[in-house]
Order: C-alpha cells, then sequence, then structure tokens
C-alpha cells in the first residue's frame, strides 16, 4: 500500500536533500584524519577531541597545548562569527551555494597551504598553527550550516548522536515495540527511512575517513582535493537549482 508521506517527512531529515549531510559526513571525516595525521592530533571538525587531548596536557605534557588552545578559541569564535553571519544572509536565495563555495575555498586554503609549509615541523610553530585555523574556519562552517542553512540537525562532524539514533531505529522495528509501530503505517515508514539514512550517514563518515588516512598516506595534503571537488559539485549543483526555479 502507498503510504502518503507526512508533513515531517518532507522537511529536515526526510527532505530532498537527504543526501547533505550524507556527503558532508564523508567530508568531515577525511578532513578530520588528515587533520590528525598532519597537524600533531589536532581535530578540527570533532572539537571535543582535541578539547580533551589539550585537557589531558595538563597531566602528560608534551609541548603541543598552544596550538590546541588556539585550535579551540579559534572553533568557538569563529562558529560565532558564522552563525552571526548566515543569520544575516539567511534570506538570500544563492546562500546554500555560496556557504559550500567558501568552504571548498577555505579547505582548498588548507590543501595549498599544508603542501606550502610541509614538513610541519613542530605542533606550535607560526606554520602549523596557520595551517590548523585555516582548517578549524573550514569546519566551524560546516557546523553552523547544517542548522542554520539546510535545516537538518544530522551531525556530520561527530557520529555518536547518529549511533544512538541508528540503534533506536533498530530496537523501533526488531524490539518489542515493534507491533504497536508496524500498525501506523506512517511511524514505520518514517522508522524505516530514518534507519536507512542515519546507516547511510554512518556508513560515509567512516568511508571517508578511511578514504582521508588512506589518501593522505600516499599523498599528503594533496589529497584534500577530493573533498574540495565534492563541495565544488555541490555547491554548483545547489545554483542550479535555485537559478532554474526562477527560470
Amino acid at each position: 500500500m502507498m503510504v502518503e508521506k507526512s508533513k515531517s517527512e518532507k522537511t529536515g531529515l526526510y527532505s530532498k536533500e537527504h543526501y547533505i549531510p550524507i556527503l558532508l559526513s564523508f567530508i568531515a571525516a577525511f578532513v578530520d584524519v588528515i587533520c590528525y595525521l598532519a597537524l600533531f592530533r589536532t581535530f578540527t571538525a570533532f572539537i571535543t577531541g582535541t578539547l580533551i587531548i589539550l585537557a589531558s596536557e595538563v597531566i602528560h605534557p608534551d609541548g603541543v597545548w598552544i596550538m590546541k588552545a588556539l585550535v579551540v578559541l579559534t572553533f568557538v569564535v569563529g562558529l560565532f562569527l558564522w552563525l552571526i553571519l548566515l543569520q544575516k544572509l539567511k534570506d538570500w536565495k544563492y546562500i546554500r551555494a555560496a556557504v559550500l563555495a567558501v568552504e571548498a575555498v577555505l579547505l582548498g586554503a588548507f590543501m595549498i597551504s599544508g603542501m606550502f609549509f610541509s614538513p610541519l615541523l613542530g605542533a606550535d610553530t607560526p606554520e602549523t598553527i596557520l595551517v590548523a585555523l585555516i582548517a578549524v574556519f573550514a569546519m566551524t562552517l560546516q557546523n553552523a550550516v547544517m542548522a542554520k542553512v539546510f535545516h537538518q540537525h544530522v551531525p556530520t562532524t561527530v557520529m555518536t548522536g547518529n549511533f544512538a539514533r541508528f540503534a533506536i531505529s533498530v530496537i523501533d522495528i526488531l524490539g518489542p515495540e515493534r507491533a504497536s509501530v508496524d500498525r501506523d503505517e506512517d511511524a514505520a515508514y518514517k522508522t524505516r527511512r530514518q534507519l536507512r539514512h542515519y546507516c547511510y550517514v554512518l556508513t560515509a563518515f567512516s568511508a571517508g575517513a578511511l578514504a582521508g588516512a588512506v589518501s593522505y598516506n600516499v599523498g599528503g595534503f594533496l589529497a584534500l582535493a577530493c573533498p574540495i571537488t565534492i563541495l565544488i559539485a555541490l555547491a554548483i549543483h545547489q545554483w542550479r537549482i535555485r537559478y532554474d526555479s526562477n527560470t
């Protein structure tokens, strides 16, 4: 039987742009693995990881606390700045294409600066700090656009919440409450859609982490050309959608 989609399915998690968090999850993992490998165990998307490493410096200092502290501070400041800017531009019809293009430019700057200053000689050298802060601005933008621009509350830079929602969906389908869910066709439809979506996001994140590690091992910072290409393609696609809607 064909189940009519509810209003909640046409927005947020169930929108036609469900591919956005999937691809951005791949990009976040890809970039963060490179940051961890190249920038002395620094996360720029999963900022909680950098905060934990910074806290561990109190007990086991290894001389990288300055860069870690600046990364955390820049993440907080950068996130506020992006949110304020996005709020002002929220009604611009090309905002979706623009933010993806800006992230591509920032990742391009990250790639070029990393290649230019390689080999990076230490965590707290000015060159390493500069490269890391460029990456932070790119990833703070990605954190901001998911809620403010794409209006999807699916985390793309940390998977803990997505794993939890995936597990909840599995329990709803296979657990003792299955019968009550199955009786409500709309609820069953949404639960299965949710299960598939979070499965795609988790798979994309895992694939991004693996691809990032392998690519960096082979090509160094040049590996960032992969997420940059994806972002450019997404930006062009978003621009065409908005442009075609007015023609």
